[in-house]
C-alpha cells in the first residue's frame, strides 16, 4: 500500500517537473522571439532612416548640380554676349568710317597716316592649341577675319601681338580658367618695353565644387578692357599664373581696335 502511494507521488512529482520544464522552455522561446522581433524592428527602422537620409542627400546633390549647370550656362552666355558686342562695335566703327569717307568725297585708300582705322580679333577654342607658356604667357590664339586693316600682327611662338600703327586703342580680353587648386585666377595684358602698360584682372573663387567632381564646376572667368595709347611696334602679351590652365570647353577672346 505504501509502495503504491509512493509510486503515485513520484509520478505526480515527475509530471509537475515536466510541466515546469515545459513552461521554462516556452518562456525562453518567447524571449528569443521577442529579441528577434525587436532586432528586426530596429533593423527596419535603421533602413528607413538610411533611405530617408539617402533620398535627402540625392535631392540636394541633384539640386546643387542643376544650379551649377545653370551658373555655367549663364557664364557662357555672358561670354558669348560680350564677344558679340565687341565684334558688333568693331563693325559699327567700320560703318561709321565708310560713311565719313563717302561724306568727305574720299576713299578708304586715300586715308593715310595714323588716322586709318584698324582692328583685330583672336580666339582660342577647344580646337586650338591651348597652352600657358613660360612666364605665364597665354598662347594658341587664332585670328578671325574682319575684312578690315589689321591692328596687330600675332607671333605664335612668342605669344606676342605687335601693333602696326600708332594711336589710341580699345582692348578687350577674356579668358576662362580651369583651376581647381587656387582660390583666385588672374589675367594681365601687358606691353613690353621701358615703360610698360598693364590691364589687370584678379578674381577670387572657392576651390570646392557644390556637387561632385565635375569639370564645369571649376569654370573661372577673368577679363580686362580699357584704352591704351600704343606706338607702332609695341608688343603686347596676355599673361596669367604659370601654373594656371585654360578651360578646354570655352572660347577665349582677345580683341583690339584703333579708335584714334
Amino acid at each position: 500500500m505504501n509502495f503504491r502511494w509512493s509510486a503515485a507521488a513520484s509520478e505526480r512529482s515527475a509530471e509537475r517537473s515536466a510541466a515546469n520544464m515545459q513552461r521554462i522552455l516556452q518562456k525562453r522561446r518567447v524571449r528569443k522571439l521577442r529579441v528577434v522581433w525587436a532586432s528586426l524592428a530596429l533593423m527596419a527602422l535603421s533602413l528607413a532612416a538610411c533611405s530617408a537620409l539617402f533620398t535627402a542627400w540625392t535631392w540636394r546633390q541633384t539640386r546643387d548640380l542643376s544650379q551649377s549647370f545653370q551658373i555655367l550656362q549663364d557664364r557662357l552666355e555672358q561670354v558669348n554676349t560680350q564677344r558679340k558686342a565687341i565684334v558688333q562695335l568693331i563693325l559699327e566703327k567700320r560703318e561709321l568710317l565708310l560713311e565719313r569717307v563717302k561724306r568727305d568725297g574720299g576713299s578708304v585708300k586715300g586715308k593715310t597716316g595714323n588716322g586709318r582705322k584698324a582692328a583685330s580679333h583672336f580666339e582660342i577654342t577647344k580646337l586650338s592649341s591651348q597652352q600657358v607658356g613660360e612666364g605665364g604667357v597665354i598662347k594658341g590664339w587664332e585670328e578671325r577675319t574682319l575684312n578690315m586693316t589689321k591692328a596687330v600682327r600675332y607671333n605664335r611662338e612668342e605669344g606676342t601681338f605687335t601693333v602696326q600703327r600708332a594711336g589710341v586703342y580699345f582692348l578687350y580680353c577674356q579668358v576662362l580658367f580651369n583651376e581647381q587648386q587656387s582660390q583666385y585666377v588672374k589675367l594681365d595684358v601687358v606691353t613690353k618695353g621701358p615703360r610698360p602698360q598693364k590691364l589687370q584682372c584678379m578674381e577670387g573663387y572657392g576651390t570646392t565644387p557644390s556637387a561632385g567632381p565635375h569639370s564645369f564646376h571649376f569654370v573661372k572667368p577673368c577679363q580686362v578692357s580699357g584704352l591704351l595709347r600704343l606706338e607702332r611696334g609695341t608688343e603686347l602679351q596676355a599673361k596669367t599664373g604659370p601654373s594656371f590652365s585654360l578651360h578646354p570647353v570655352a572660347n577665349h577672346v582677345f580683341s583690339i581696335f584703333k579708335v584714334n
